[in-house]
């Protein structure tokens, strides 16, 4: 029921609980700038709060930077301009065995990893006999003081866990590690940079020697031109050996495929006429075509002639149409001959009659005639015939000899794919060999002419002011850091306060009502219960009258007169406000007695200078009278009941019959009895003594008791049914409470004027 309770209660004290789903909350700001403001004043505080420790890391951080850069030993640079040169002045065009390069942004990165090589390094270490300089070899410097040597990490190591591996190593290799490091030691001193998208590269070194800096850098640019031919030099000279090389397997090559070309013609017959365009098969089937096409066309006009004489002879026309045709001189007589009879029978047969002799005889002339121009014209057709059967040999023949012709040219084309290949393997040895005595020819030119493919642009001159350390920016850097690194502590360390700062806070969590704070006294004040007589109007004397005041609120009729002062854990101040409060009351006037109920630790004596022979436990137990163990105050007339020397338990002592009827006894004579009870999570009688009591005070230590802690001392006081009037924080820092922005942040210490502390 009392845990219940203790939930409860916030949503009963909080008015903004009461309000409906759809109400806005007036917690809750949406001003822009007042939210800006809060927050300003926020951080104002938590940088106001741990100002100490901002400043503690603040001044020790840039200490130590400033310490560390005063020793620091002050480095030179000197800068050489290398430029990459982007114009190719060559004297014949021919394309160089090594390329000329192209300065685009991958061959100036090129250039600038070759600069920043070990190998490069070692030329330089080599060229200037760095192994010799303590700056870069170690091994020569002087041992380094004593406390030096004890702040260097590596010397805390011991010598037997940096002993190596042992394997063991020859002179030449310890030499050889020797020198890594000085190559080491010139890279890390080395910067090579593009300058923009320029084609120049920046070469700076850094040494404790103005005139060393310079030197070096100045000798690395003459290194990487000297470098450039070198290598351009080496080049040419493998291209050279490995021309002559190549020229001399090439010269056998074509000379070997040449004599292959000719012995593979040789053999297949595919020698070429005089004119080199044809071979002699090739010339030979070229004219039988051209006889074979004439003799078959001959062939073919004599069988045409046949067929047409032939056709002729036996049509009626007979010889005269055949002599037409073929023209010939005898045929043309025999017929102008037949006409001739023809028309002297025509005459006769006119003149004389059918039967005349005359007619007769001219007749068997006509019929005599006619058989002789028939035999001839026998004879013409016979002959073309053996015209057509020569023609038709000579033709076959002609075929005959073309097919053996072509029987050959396709043998020879068929070697001639062989040949072809052997000519082109013999022409491209040739062609790989002259274009390759040429180049050798042009490269022997072009090494009297190799330049390199940069210049200096700048030399490096002796540097008058250091470069490095910029002692004002590592102040400022350290100034910066330190000071951030020392908000983000005190934020860590805000973050880390795991108490109350407020009563407002405490109200919040649980619901209980806040009686005030308590300002911490000062450091030589004395004991509180003696501060709030002897400074009456002080802060600490003020919060006591609040509290006062708030107890006479809370009871009007003056019923509840036994107050207890409890607390979750000793050391939060319970007893002392126990003390300051019962005295400020019985300064007033009233009548009040206060007794001491922590059997197990007793101090109320001691801090009210009393003796405490005698007390609470006496009178619990019978063997003394309640007028015997009262004592009063001089300087208040606050009467107090110390704890006493009692041998029993205290739980059975305060829970027994005889303390009730002990406070009923005293409520009767007193107006104000004020109870202080030890904390209630350390031992169980402050529970018993809560459930006596009319109202109990719960006290918390500012800041130091956990949320967690105040909390369950809280549910134990409720649960064992005691009142609790409201929370009181003890031990107040009033200056840092009124950094926080909270309700009740600022009091006492906002108007600490009107206080004599």
């Amino acid at each position: 029921m009392a845990t219940q309770e203790l939930q409860e209660q916030p949503r009963r004290n909080n008015p903004e609980s009461r309000r409906g789903p759809g109400s806005m909350s007036p917690g809750i700001s949406y001003d822009l700038s007042a939210s800006a403001a809060s927050a300003v004043r926020r951080t104002t505080g938590l940088l106001r709060r741990h100002k100490l420790l901002i400043g503690t890391v603040i001044v020790v951080g840039t200490g130590l930077a400033a310490l560390v850069a005063f020793r620091m030993t002050p480095l030179y640079t000197a800068e050489t301009l290398i430029m990459v040169e982007h114009r190719k002045n060559t004297v014949l065009n021919f394309e160089g065995v090594v390329s000329d390069m192209t300065p685009d942004i991958s061959a100036l990165q090129s250039e600038v990893a070759i600069l920043k090589s070990p190998a490069f390094a070692e030329k330089v270490v080599a060229k200037l006999k760095l192994m010799n300089d303590p700056e870069f070899n170690a091994s020569l410097r002087p041992p380094p003081p004593g406390w030096v040597s004890a702040l260097n990490p590596r010397n805390w190591i011991p010598d037997s866990w940096k002993a190596s591996s042992g394997v063991p190593l020859s002179p030449e290799e310890i030499e050889r590690n020797h020198l890594t490091s000085v190559v080491n030691a010139v890279l890390d001193n080395t910067s090579v940079r593009p300058q923009g998208r320029s084609y120049v590269i920046a070469v700076s070194f850094d040494s404790e020697d103005p005139r060393k800096s310079s030197l070096i850098a100045n000798t690395m640019a003459d290194l990487y031109l000297v470098d450039q031919l070198d290598e351009k030099f080496k080049a040419s000279k493998r291209a050279t050996q490995w021309l002559e090389e190549r020229l001399t397997d090439l010269r056998k090559e074509a000379q070997t495929s040449g004599d292959a070309v000719e012995k593979y013609r040789t053999q297949h017959g595919l020698t070429t006429s005089s004119n080199n365009e044809s071979t002699v098969v090739g010339q030979q089937l070229s004219q039988l075509n051209a006889d074979y096409i004439l003799a078959r066309t001959k062939r073919q006009e004599a069988e045409t002639k046949l067929r047409d004489v032939t056709a002729m002879a036996n049509s009626p026309r007979g010889a005269s149409a055949v002599g037409d045709v073929l023209g010939s001189p005898l045929i043309q007589a025999l017929r102008e001959r037949e006409v001739d009879l023809q028309r002297q029978i025509a005459e006769a047969t006119n003149r004389y009659g059918a039967k005349h002799p005359m007619l007769q005889a001219l007749q068997s002339q006509l019929r005599d005639l006619q058989g002789q121009i028939k035999a001839d014209v026998g004879k013409i057709v016979s002959n073309l015939s053996n015209e057509v059967e020569l023609a038709k040999g000579r033709e076959q023949g002609l075929k005959a000899s073309l097919d053996q012709v072509e029987a050959k040219q396709n043998e020879q084309q068929q070697a001639t794919v062989g040949l072809r290949t052997l000519e082109r393997d013999a022409t491209t040895a040739q062609s790989m060999y002259e274009a390759l005595l040429t180049r050798s020819q042009q490269i022997a030119t072009q090494n009297d002419m190799r330049q390199p493919d940069a210049r200096i642009v700048s030399e490096a001159s002796i540097p008058l002011d250091p470069s490095q350390p910029n002692r004002k920016l590592i102040l400022l850097l350290a100034l910066v850091a330190s000071g951030t690194l020392g908000v983000l502590l005190a934020m860590l360390r805000e973050r880390a306060e795991s108490g109350f700062r407020s009563p407002h806070q405490f109200e919040t969590a649980t619901g209980v009502r806040s009686l005030g704070i308590v300002p911490r006294i000062p450091r030589f004040g004395g004991s509180p219960a003696a501060y709030v007589v002897d400074k009456p109007i002080s802060a600490f004397a003020e919060s006591m009258q609040n509290l006062r005041t708030s107890l006479l609120l809370a009871n009007p009729d003056g019923r509840h007169r036994v107050i207890l002062f409890s607390s979750s854990v000793p050391g939060e101040g319970k007893s002392s406000v126990a003390a300051a409060f019962a005295r400020t009351c019985a300064n007033a006037g009233q009548r009040t007695i206060l007794v001491d109920c922590d059997l197990r630790r007793k101090c109320l004596h001691e801090m009210l200078g009393m003796s405490n022979n005698r007390g609470l436990a006496e009178v619990l137990a019978g063997t003394a009278t309640l007028e015997e163990v009262i004592q009063v105050d001089p300087r208040t007339g606050l009467h107090v009941i110390p704890a006493g020397h009692g041998r029993t338990l205290p739980q059975d002592t305060l829970g027994s019959s005889g303390m009730h009827q002990l406070l009923s006894r005293l409520s009767v004579n007193y107006d104000r009895i004020v109870l202080d009870s030890p904390p209630v999570l350390a031992v169980s009688e402050g529970k018993l003594l809560a459930a006596l009591a009319d109202q109990t005070v719960f006290i918390v230590r500012w800041g130091m008791t956990k949320r967690g802690t105040a909390m369950a001392g809280l549910k134990e006081v409720i649960e064992a049914g005691g009142e609790v009037v409201g929370v009181l924080f003890s031990q107040v820092d009033t200056r840092r409470h009124a950094q926080y922005e909270f309700p009740d942040s600022g009091r006492y210490h906002g108007y600490r004027r009107y206080y004599a502390n």
